[in-house]
C-alpha cells in the first residue's frame, strides 16, 4: 500500500543539450535596429567596424553566436574569439590571418593586459589597412569606459558603429523564455513563464539557468510545472 503512494521518480542523466544560440531562440525586442544591420553587415560583407555593448543577460553573446552561424559567415570562413576564453590561450591567438569577417566577442575582457592589447591594436590596424571586410567586437560597457592601458584602442574602437543593445521587457523576456522550453520540448505553462519573468531576474541568463533546474525536475518528479511547483522548487 505504502508503494503505491509514493511520487513517481526518475533520476536525471546528469548532462542537457545546450540551447540553440541562433536567431531561431532570440528575440529582438528593442534592439531590432542593431540586430537588422549586424545581419546585413555579415550578409553582405560591408566594410565597416561595428562595436555593439550591453550588460550580462541582454543577449550580447547571444547575438554573435547567431551572426556567426549565418550561412554568409560561414561560407566566409568567419573568424570568432571570445576574448574571456582567449586570456587562457594568449594574445598570440590574435596574431592570424583574417578572413572578411571577424568577430569578437568580450573585447573588454582583455582591458590592462599590455600584451593582449597590443595584439588587438594589430588586428585592428590590419583589418583597416586591407579596406575589405567586416569587423565585428562586443563588450559590456560603452568603449570610452572600457580601462584600456593603450589609449589608440580606445580611439580605434571610437571609429566605427555603435549600438547598445536592451534587456528585454517583461513581455519579451516571457517570449524568449517560452520559445527557450519550445525548442527544449517541454512543456512551460504561459502562465508559469509569466511567474517566472516576473519574480525572478529578467537577465535571460539567470533564466535559462532556471529553465535548466526545471527541465531536471520535471524529469526526475514527472510534475506538471505548475506555478506552487515551481514556487517550492525555486523558495520562493
Amino acid at each position: 500500500m505504502e508503494e503505491k503512494n509514493k511520487v513517481p521518480y526518475q533520476q536525471a542523466l546528469d548532462f542537457k543539450i545546450s540551447d540553440k544560440s541562433d536567431f531561431s531562440t532570440f528575440v529582438e525586442g528593442s534592439n531590432s535596429f542593431a540586430v537588422s544591420s549586424l545581419k546585413h553587415a555579415v550578409e553582405n560583407e560591408v566594410n565597416e567596424f561595428y562595436y555593439y555593448f550591453g550588460p550580462e543577460g541582454c543577449g550580447k553573446t547571444h547575438l554573435m553566436n547567431a551572426l556567426f552561424q549565418l550561412n554568409s559567415a560561414q561560407i566566409n570562413n568567419c573568424f570568432f574569439l571570445d576574448l574571456n576564453l582567449a586570456k587562457t590561450l594568449g594574445p598570440m591567438v590574435l596574431d592570424v590571418d583574417l578572413p572578411k569577417i571577424i568577430m569578437l566577442d568580450n573585447v573588454d575582457a582583455i582591458a590592462g593586459d599590455e600584451q593582449f592589447e597590443i595584439s588587438l591594436f594589430g588586428l585592428y590596424n590590419r583589418w583597416y589597412d586591407r579596406r575589405e571586410g567586416t569587423l565585428i567586437m562586443s563588450g559590456r560597457t560603452s568603449f570610452d569606459t572600457i580601462p584600456f592601458s593603450k589609449k589608440d584602442l580606445t580611439t580605434r574602437l571610437s571609429s566605427g558603429v555603435k549600438f547598445q543593445l536592451n534587456y528585454l521587457n517583461e513581455n519579451e523576456c516571457i517570449v524568449a523564455v517560452s520559445r527557450r522550453a519550445q525548442m527544449r520540448h517541454f512543456n512551460l505553462p504561459e502562465n508559469t513563464a509569466t511567474f517566472l519573468v516576473r519574480h525572478c531576474n529578467r537577465d535571460m541568463r539567470s533564466l535559462v539557468e532556471i529553465l535548466d533546474r526545471l527541465e531536471k525536475a520535471q524529469i526526475e518528479q514527472s510534475h506538471y510545472l505548475t506555478i506552487p511547483f515551481v514556487k517550492s522548487l525555486l523558495n520562493l
